[in-house]
């Protein structure tokens, strides 16, 4: 392990999981305050910060890569890994956290719970 890799998991760890953070706060929100099943929460917790997270994830990610043309190696690999971790974590959050929340909840809630949860 180097400067640069022990630079971008600090860097990045905070970043990924907030984003990820502020995701399941919303959907938690619409799961228990708004009774909302899992797929509808899913599409309250996209339109209430989807767009704010993938814009802060892409002007961070931009501005990582501007680290990039530093003639200082340390700056320059650090800058294009933070951009890269970034990107992956906004694709994961997402593409794959909605996924898995959904399976989560028909796992978690058999079939008989699920419908008199919404039928109540």
């Amino acid at each position: 392990m180097n400067i640069a890799a022990s630079v971008v998991f600090s860097l990045t760890l905070g970043i990924i999981v907030d984003d990820t953070t502020h995701f399941l706060v919303k959907y938690r929100e619409a799961r228990q305050d708004r009774s909302l099943d899992a797929e509808q929460a899913i599409r309250y917790t996209f339109a209430a910060v989807g767009s704010a997270l993938l814009s802060t994830s892409i002007v961070l990610a931009i501005g990582f890569l501007a680290l990039v043309q530093s003639e200082f190696s340390v700056n320059s690999t650090s800058g294009l890994l933070v951009a890269m971790t970034i990107t992956v974590a906004i694709v994961l959050d997402l593409l794959f956290l909605p996924t898995v929340l959904i399976k989560a909840d028909r796992w978690l809630l058999p079939k008989a719970a699920r419908t008199t949860i919404t039928a109540g």
